[in-house]
């Protein structure tokens, strides 16, 4: 019986299938169209012509995208559109300048600060014992100066500066219609020097900020690692992910169309009278199961897709088709090397090494900060006042001395306050050992329970393997003993679903040791270097938009040999 849409004509054809039956269904469905739908076929026959379709066609902007991907080709798209990595880089503006700031800290400062100002003023003095005789005063005042200033710090604390300043004023007074007008200057320079003995004194200790900067560089460096390492990750769970699921789905329609094969045997086999009737309401049961499992492989698959297309960045409607094979590469990860490598590069670890050196820095810094002030200090000014009424009037002026601070807190909050930070510092060291130790042993624990989780999962590919290769023959056998009519029709079905789990098992076995894998790489940190992604720890294209030409302030520096 053919399809019918139309209820009416299907009535008919069900009343009458005779000749004289299909031509007055005939009659009736064009009839009943002609009356609905004059405009369709008028427009039809208007445009029969022009060669012109009915209904436009979807836009092909509207269709999905499909594109054809590998897994290294899936990582690399993924790392060239990255909303999360290019955040990462533009944190990484900031943190190379402030490293940039901090590594200028024993370079010259040079500041030149221009000043103008102006100012008029004026008032009256009345005396009214002695008539109305008034004296009015006004007085404006203009001003210009140029200060430059040079100054430096060297590592053993010293400060060294020289200033030098160049200011003009001018004065005009009016007292009763008397003006005069006044201008002063002054040319000079100053010099000087200062250098802690004690407190604050010493390369140690002056120069400890450097090292916590470079320190806190090599933390920031491996965290952007880490972060790239994260992504990649996460598009090769969501691409296997669909692999996963795209199998899946392939078996299950496999299995449908083995499962309507079936019945149709099933049938033929009922008509010849070697199965019973009853047999085929078991082969359709299977046939709907396996039509619902198609259906939840295909929403599995479609959300699969979903997932991956959003790690990509890209449109939702686009179709991800995996060329990524399922297959094995066995790997043998070595117990002893993975410990080496993981201590040698993992952040966490080397993190936690370098917030123990910073904590050792600390109560260093501390002690230095609890020390008695002893300042050499020495100074020259040469100054030259021209428009004096003497030219040739100079100042000179010059000091040396020594500057001595002695706090001696006794009791109360003063006593607090100088203890306090010391013994933070000391507490902070000591948690900071710990951290090491402990850090260590996560770390070890860690890279020896992900390699005997490498080992177990091959062992599962192999035993898998071994599974869906004797099931394989076993359903061999039942397909002939099923036509010899040796077994029930639940057997069969039940070895065709055998064979598929199987299959699966055989598939997600590869998948799960696949991904074993890529936890042992991640726990390594050597994702980078097995996808082959060269690792930047930050983008000039990123620097430029923002800085322009003003990227020399940003810390130059590099840190390839950085683990």
């Amino acid at each position: 019986m053919p399809n019918i849409s139309c209820p009416c004509l299907r009535a008919v054809l069900f009343a009458d299938h005779g000749f004289f039956g299909l031509f007055l269904a005939c009659s009736l469905f064009l009839a009943l169209h002609a009356v609905v739908f004059p405009p369709l076929f008028a427009q039809a026959r208007d445009h029969v012509e022009a060669d012109t379709y009915l209904m436009d066609l979807p836009e092909a902007s509207g269709l999905p995208e499909v594109m054809e991907l590998n897994l290294t080709e899936a990582v690399h798209l993924a790392l060239r559109r990255n909303r999360d990595i290019e955040s990462a880089y533009l944190g990484r503006i900031m943190q190379r300048f402030d490293l940039g700031r901090e590594r200028t800290k024993f370079l010259p400062n040079l500041e030149i600060a221009p000043t103008m100002d102006a100012e008029a003023s004026g008032g009256s003095t009345r005396w009214a014992a002695q008539g109305p005789d008034s004296e009015h005063a006004q007085s404006r005042t203009a001003g210009a100066s140029v200060i430059t200033s040079v100054s430096q710090k060297i590592p053993t604390g010293m400060e060294i500066f020289v200033d030098w300043e160049n200011r003009i004023v001018g004065r005009h007074d009016t007292l009763q219609g008397d003006d005069n007008t006044q201008e002063t200057g002054l040319v000079g320079w100053t010099a000087g020097v200062r250098q802690p003995l004690l407190k604050s004194g010493g390369m140690r200790y002056n120069t400890a900020s450097l090292v916590r900067a470079a320190l806190q560089e090599e933390n920031n460096v491996r965290a952007l690692r880490d972060r790239v390492i994260s992504t990649i990750d996460g598009v090769i769970a969501a691409y296997r992910g669909v692999m996963r699921a795209s199998q899946r789905t392939d078996l299950a329609r496999d299995s449908l169309d083995k499962a309507r094969k079936h019945l149709e045997d099933t049938r033929v086999m009922i008509a010849a009278g070697r199965r019973a009737a009853s047999e085929s309401l078991r082969a359709e049961a299977d046939l709907a199961q396996k039509e619902l499992d198609l259906e939840t492989a295909r929403q599995n698959l479609e959300e699969a897709q979903l997932t991956l297309a959003r790690r990509l960045e890209l449109d939702s409607g686009t179709i991800i088709v995996p060329t990524e094979p399922i297959e094995l590469q066995p790997l043998t990860p070595v117990l002893e090397d993975c410990l080496a490598l993981a201590l040698e590069r993992d952040a966490t670890y080397l993190g936690s090494l370098n917030t123990l050196r910073m904590a050792r820095m600390k109560v260093d810094d501390v002690l230095n900060e609890r020390l008695w002030e002893l300042d050499l200090e020495g100074s020259y000014r040469d100054g030259w006042h021209h428009r004096h009424p003497d030219p040739g009037f100079r100042r000179d002026e010059w000091r040396v001395g020594a500057v001595l601070r002695i706090p001696l807190p006794i009791y109360g909050d003063p006593k607090y306050i100088r203890e306090q930070p010391l013994l933070a510092a000391r507490v902070a060291l000591r948690e900071a050992e710990m951290q090491v130790q402990t850090s260590k042993e996560n770390l070890e624990s860690e890279v020896r329970k992900t390699v005997l989780d490498v080992e177990s999962r091959l062992k599962q590919v192999k035993l898998a393997q071994r599974t869906f290769e004797l099931q394989e023959q076993n359903y061999q056998f039942s397909e002939l003993k099923y036509a010899m009519g040796q077994i029930s029709n639940t057997e069969f079905i039940q070895e065709q679903d055998n064979l598929r789990n199987a299959r699966n098992r055989l598939n997600d076995s590869i998948i799960d040791y696949q991904n074993s894998l890529t936890t042992l790489d991640r726990r390594l940190a050597t994702t980078l270097e097995t996808w082959g992604v060269e690792f930047r720890d930050h983008r000039f294209d990123l620097e430029e938009e923002y800085l322009g030409g003003k990227t020399w302030m940003l810390d130059r520096h590099t840190t390839k040999d950085i683990p």
